[in-house]
C-alpha cells in the first residue's frame, strides 16, 4: 500500500503543480520537486526555532505557521515577557523563511500593545490578491481568564485583525473587530490558532473563514467587513476547520467540556458555515484536552478528487507528549496511519504544505515541559511508511547531557567533571533490528559499554537500519567543577549540641520543639537513624553558621530522604529559606497533600515567583522516597526516586537573586502565617549543595553505592497450570511480570513477544496466537544493573486436530462370502502443538454380534490401515455396513474422532436372499 500511495501522490503533484494549484505557475524543476518530495527517499528535519529565555521573552507559546502562495513561510507565535503565563505582557511575533524553512529570518513584532496580551494568531491568505490576515485577541494583561469571565475584570477578550501585502515583511495596525464579530454580551472569546482556510467550493467560493469559538469568523468581500458563520454545539474551543472535496466544512475542536471522553469534537456543515451538525468523535484521534491542527494536503478543488488530509496533535490521553501527525485518505472518515513527529512533552502545533509538495509542522515542545521552545519539522509523505535508525535514549553515568536527548539531534555535549576517566554509556532502541556501535565496536540496547574517556574529544554512537545510519556525536567537556557539598545531615552523629554536618562546613542542625533522631528504622540505605519531626508540636531544625548558604543568582541543590507519616494540609515543608510573604527573595520545597512535590522561588529585582510540581502521588505517607530540587541556570528542576519529575520554563536567572541574610534556614518549618504546614514525619541523608546536581549525580544519591546485583524479574502464568498434555495450553494466557530489587529499586522492565521489538512492561501481557510463542524480558534498577534476558515458552493449542479418513473402495462386491483387503488413507494435521497419535479404536457391521466373524486383521488400539473385511451380507438379505472409525490425537491432548462407511452390495436373486452369515 505504502509504495502505491507515495507514487500515487507523486503524480499528483506532479500534475496539480504543473496545473497552477494553488501555489501558481510552475516549470518543470518544480514539478520535478513535488515527485521528489512526495516519492523520492524519506526526508525529516527538525530545528528549534523559538527558545523560551532568549530574544527578550520569557517563553513564546501558541505556535501559527502559514504557507504563503509565493512559498514564503510565516511562523507566528505568542511572545510571552515575563512568565510562561496566558496573561500578561504577551505580544505577537514572527519569523520568516524564504528558502523553505532552512534559513529563517530575524524575530519581528507584529503586535506589541504595551503590558496587555495580543495572542491566539490565526492566519489565512486570499489568494486572489495575495493579502495575508492575521487574526489575534487582545486583553487587558492583569485581567485573568477567570476575572474575564465572572465580570470582575476591567475589560473583556476581543478579537483584533491586521494583514500584510508584502508576503508578511509589513504588517498593517491591528484593528478591533469586536463590534463586527462578537455578540455583545460574549466576556471569553478566542480565534484558532492556527490558520484559516479560503473555500474553494459552493456559491461562497473565495469565502476567507477565521476558526473562533463556537462559529467561524467570515468575509465575503475580501476582508472589507467580517461577520460570524453560524453557531456549533456548545463546549468546544481552539477550532480547525477544514474544506472537504465536496464542499463540506469540517470543524475539529478542543473539548472544553465532557473532557473524560478524550477525543477531538468534530462537526459538519454543508451549507458552508450557516448551520452545523451535532459534534461527534473520532475514535483514533485521542487528544489529552489540547489544541491540534489539520490541514488539506491539496486544495478542495484538486484535479485527481485527492482526499489526502493531515492532522496533528500529543497522541495520548492523559498527558501533553508524543506529537503525532496523521493521514487521512478519504477526507478525515479514518485515519488510519500515523507517525510520530517528537515523543518528549509536546503542546500545541500548526500544520502547513510547501509548495515542493513538503510538509511542515511547527509545534511546541521540550526536554522539561511542553513550552521550552517551539520547533519547526520538516518532512514528506515518504516519510511515514519508513522504519528510521535512531536510539530511543542514551543514558551516561556521569556528567550531564545538553540537549536532552532526542534521537533526531546528532549533536550533543557531555559536561564532565574534572579529572573523570571513564563513563558508562547505555544506548536504548525499542527496534531490534538496529545494530549499534559504540567507538566502532558493537553495542546491545539496554547493555552498559564503559568507554575510558580520557584523552577523547568526542564520542561516536552509532545506529544503522539497513542501508539507513545515524550516527550521535558527544562533545565531552571535562572541565566542571565537581559539586560543593556545603551541608550533610545523616543523623548518624549527634550530641548535646544538635546534629553533626559531616560535610566538615560547621552547618550544626538545632533540634527544636520536639525534634528527635531516632534509631533503627529501615529506610533504602538499610539500618540506621533519622531525624523525626511532628507538626503538631511544630517540631523542626534550625540551621547554623548560615553565611554560605546565600545562593543569590549561583546555582544550588537540595536533596533528602523524605518518610511523612501524614499529608493532610495543603503542603508540608522540607526545607524553607529566606522570609514568608509575596516579593521577597525567598525559596522552599515541600510535599503538596497529593503527593506531588513542589519547588518555588522568589528572587530580585523583578520580585518574579518561579513554582513547579511533579505528578500527584509521587510521595506515599509510610514510604521512604528520595527527592531533590536543582537550580540549574534558567530553570528549576525536581527529582523523585533519582528520575527527572518536573521542570519549570526557562526564566531570567540575573533577575532571580534569593539571597536574604536576615532569615535564618529552617528545615521542617513553615514560615507562612498560618502557620500549619510543618513537616510530619521523617527525614534522612539531607545534603545542600552549592551547585547543580547532574541527573547522573541525583540518581547516584538515590542509589546504594554497592548495588551490583540486576533485579530479579519473575513471571506469573495465568492459568496457573497448563489445561493440556505435555505443556500446552488449552486457552489464552496471561503473563504478569514481577520484579524485586532490595537495593537501589527497580527503574523498568521491558518485555518482547517472538523476537520482535522491545515494550516497556505495563501491565500484564496476554498471548493468544496458538503454537509456541517465546517471550523474553528483563529489567534495569536505579544503579544501572540490567538483568540477563529471560526466556518463557508458551505453547497455546485452542483448536482439535483435523482427520479425514478416505478408505480405497467404498463398496465391496460381490457378496461372495470372501476376505477382501481394505486400506485406508489418513490425513492428519494439527498446526499448533502436532499430531501425537491416530489410532483405529473400532470396527463395526451393522446386525452383526460377533465382529471377529467380518473382521480380520484389524489391531484396534494402534494405528493400522489394512485389514480383511468378510463380503457378505446380513441373514434376510439386509444391506452390511461396515463402520471404521479413528481417532487423531494432538499433543495438547485435543481429540478428533472421524468414521467411515464400506457397504457390501447386495446380490438381488432368489439364491442371494437366503445368502448369510
Amino acid at each position: 500500500m505504502i509504495p502505491f500511495r507515495k507514487a500515487l501522490i507523486g503524480w499528483m503533484m506532479l500534475i496539480l503543480i504543473a496545473a497552477h494549484i494553488p501555489y501558481g505557475s510552475a516549470g518543470v524543476s518544480k514539478a520535478a520537486e513535488a515527485q521528489a518530495a512526495a516519492d523520492g527517499e524519506p526526508q525529516f528535519h527538525n530545528i528549534d526555532l523559538f527558545v523560551a529565555g532568549t530574544e527578550g521573552y520569557h517563553t513564546f507559546r501558541i505556535p501559527t505557521i502559514l504557507t504563503t502562495k509565493d512559498g514564503t513561510l510565516l511562523a507566528f507565535a505568542e511572545g510571552r515577557k515575563n512568565s510562561a503565563s496566558d496573561t500578561g505582557d504577551i505580544d505577537l511575533v514572527l519569523k520568516r523563511s524564504l528558502d523553505g524553512g532552512t534559513i529563517w529570518e530575524p524575530l519581528q513584532t507584529v503586535c506589541d500593545m504595551g503590558a496587555d496580551t495580543c495572542g491566539n494568531p490565526t492566519a489565512v491568505q486570499d489568494e486572489s490578491n495575495g493579502r495575508i490576515w492575521l487574526f489575534m485577541n487582545h486583553n487587558y494583561g492583569d485581567d485573568t481568564i477567570e476575572e474575564i469571565n465572572n465580570g470582575t475584570s476591567r475589560g473583556v477578550r476581543t478579537i483584533w485583525s491586521s494583514y500584510s501585502d508584502d508576503d508578511g515583511a509589513t504588517w498593517s495596525e491591528p484593528v478591533n473587530r469586536f463590534e463586527e464579530v462578537q455578540p455583545s454580551n460574549i466576556r471569553w472569546d478566542a480565534t484558532g490558532p492556527a490558520i484559516g482556510i479560503q473555500l474553494r467550493h459552493g456559491p461562497n467560493q473565495g469565502r476567507l473563514v477565521i476558526p473562533a469559538i463556537g462559529r467561524n469568523i467570515q468575509s465575503d468581500d475580501h476582508g472589507l467587513t467580517w461577520y460570524q458563520s453560524g453557531y456549533i454545539q456548545a463546549d468546544t474551543n481552539e477550532a480547525t476547520v477544514v474544506e472537504l472535496t465536496d464542499g463540506t466544512l469540517m470543524r475539529n475542536d478542543r473539548l472544553s467540556a465532557n473532557k473524560e471522553l478524550k477525543r477531538r469534537a468534530i462537526s459538519t456543515s454543508s451549507d458552508q458555515g450557516a448551520t452545523w451538525s451535532q459534534v461527534f468523535y473520532t475514535p483514533e484521534l485521542i487528544d489529552p484536552v489540547v489544541q491540534a491542527s489539520i490541514v488539506r494536503y491539496m486544495p478542495a478543488d484538486n484535479e485527481l478528487g485527492s482526499k489526502l488530509l493531515l492532522f496533528a496533535n500529543p497522541a495520548h490521553e492523559n498527558v501533553r507528549e508524543n506529537m503525532t501527525v496523521r493521514l487521512s485518505h478519504d477526507d478525515g472518515a479514518t485515519w488510519p496511519e500515523a507517525k510520530t513527529v517528537y515523543s518528549g512533552h509536546s503542546a500545541y502545533s500548526s500544520l502547513t504544505v510547501l509548495p515542493d509538495g513538503m510538509i511542515g509542522l511547527l509545534f511546541e515542545g521540550g526536554g522539561y515541559t511542553p513550552y521550552d521552545k517551539i520547533m519547526f519539522a520538516k518532512f514528506n509523505l515518504a516519510w511515514f511508511g519508513a522504519e528510521e535508525a535512531h536510539l530511543d535514549d542514551l543514558m551516561f553515568s556521569e556528567g550531564s547531557l545538553s540537549p536532552v536527548f532526542r534521537g533526531d539531534i546528532g549533536y550533543y555535549r557531555l559536561t564532565l567533571y574534572e579529572g573523570t576517566e571513564e563513563v558508562t554509556v547505555t544506548p536504548v532502541t525499542s527496534n531490534n533490528g538496529i545494530e549499534i556501535e559504540i567507538e566502532g565496536e558493537p553495542a546491545a540496547s539496554g547493555e552498559p559499554r564503559t568507554i575510558q574517556v580520557d584523552g577523547l574529544e568526542d564520542l561516536l554512537i552509532t545506529a544503522r537500519l539497513g542501508t539507513q545510519t545515524r550516527t550521535y556525536s558527544i562533545e565531552l567537556e571535562r572541565s566542571r567543577p565537581r559539586p560543593e557539598l556545603l551541608l550533610h545531615w545523616d543523623f548518624e552523629q549527634v550530641d548535646d549540641d544538635g546534629v553533626a554536618d559531616v560535610a566538615g562546613r560547621g552547618h550544626t542542625g538545632l533540634l527544636k520543639n520536639g525534634a528527635a533522631v531516632r534509631p533503627g528504622a529501615t529506610h533504602p540505605h538499610g539500618q540506621g537513624h533519622i531525624l523525626h519531626l511532628d507538626a503538631l508540636q511544630r517540631s523542626h531544625v534550625d540551621i547554623t553558621q548560615a553565611q554560605d548558604l546565600h545562593f543569590g543568582t549561583d546555582d544550588f541543590s537540595f536533596a533528602a530522604w523524605v518518610n511523612p507519616e501524614t499529608l493532610s494540609r495543603q503542603r508540608h515543608l522540607l526545607m524553607w529559606y529566606g522570609t514568608a510573604g509575596r516579593e521577597v527573595p525567598q525559596w522552599w520545597m515541600s510535599v503538596e497533600q497529593n503527593g506531588a512535590v513542589r519547588m518555588n522561588m522568589n528572587g530580585l529585582p523583578l520580585n518574579r515567583e518561579i513554582g513547579i510540581a511533579t505528578p500527584s502521588g509521587l510521595v506515599k505517607t509510610g514510604e521512604w522516597t528520595h527527592v531533590a530540587g536543582v537550580r540549574q541556570g534558567g530553570n528549576l528542576l525536581i527529582y523523585v526516586n533519582g528520575e527527572l519529575a518536573a521542570t519549570s520554563a526557562r526564566f531570567d536567572g540575573s533577575a532571580m537573586n534569593v539571597t536574604n541574610d536576615a532569615a535564618p534556614p529552617f528545615v521542617g518549618f513553615d514560615k507562612g502565617a498560618a502557620a500549619n504546614r510543618d513537616w510530619n514525619g521523617s527525614l534522612d541523608d539531607l545534603r545542600i549543595y552549592h551547585h547543580a546536581l547532574d541527573p547522573s549525580d541525583v540518581r547516584k544519591l538515590y542509589q546504594l553505592p554497592s548495588d551490583t546485583a540486576a533485579p530479579i524479574t519473575k513471571a506469573i502464568v495465568t492459568p496457573d497450570e497448563p489445561g493440556g498434555l505435555n505443556g500446552w495450553y488449552t486457552s489464552d494466557v496471561t503473563v504478569e511480570l514481577t520484579v524485586t530489587d532490595e537495593e537501589s529499586g527497580v527503574a523498568g522492565t521491558e518485555y518482547r513477544l517472538d523476537g520482535g521489538e522491545w515494550k516497556a512492561y505495563e501491565g500484564a501481557v496476554h498471548v493468544s496466537a496458538e503454537g509456541i510463542t517465546t517471550l523474553e524480558y528483563r529489567s534495569r534498577d536505579g544503579a544501572g544493573n540490567v538483568e540477563e534476558v529471560r526466556n518463557l515458552t508458551l505453547a497455546i493449542d485452542k483448536s482439535e486436530p483435523k482427520l479425514t479418513i478416505t478408505p480405497n473402495r467404498d463398496v465391496i462386491w460381490p457378496p461372495n462370502r470372501k476376505w477382501v483387503p481394505v486400506e485406508i488413507g489418513i490425513d492428519a494435521m494439527d498446526e499448533s502443538s502436532g499430531i501425537s497419535s491416530v489410532v483405529l479404536i473400532s470396527v463395526t457391521g451393522n446386525g452383526v454380534p460377533d465382529p471377529s466373524s467380518m473382521v480380520r486383521g484389524a489391531e484396534i488400539g494402534t494405528g493400522d490401515t489394512s485389514f480383511e473385511l468378510m463380503a457378505a451380507n446380513n441373514p434376510g438379505g439386509q444391506k452390511r455396513v461396515y463402520s471404521i472409525t479413528y481417532e487423531a490425537r494432538d499433543h495438547a491432548g485435543h481429540t478428533t474422532i472421524k468414521t467411515v462407511t464400506i457397504e457390501v452390495a447386495r446380490m438381488i436373486n432368489r439364491e442371494d436372499e437366503h445368502d448369510g452369515d
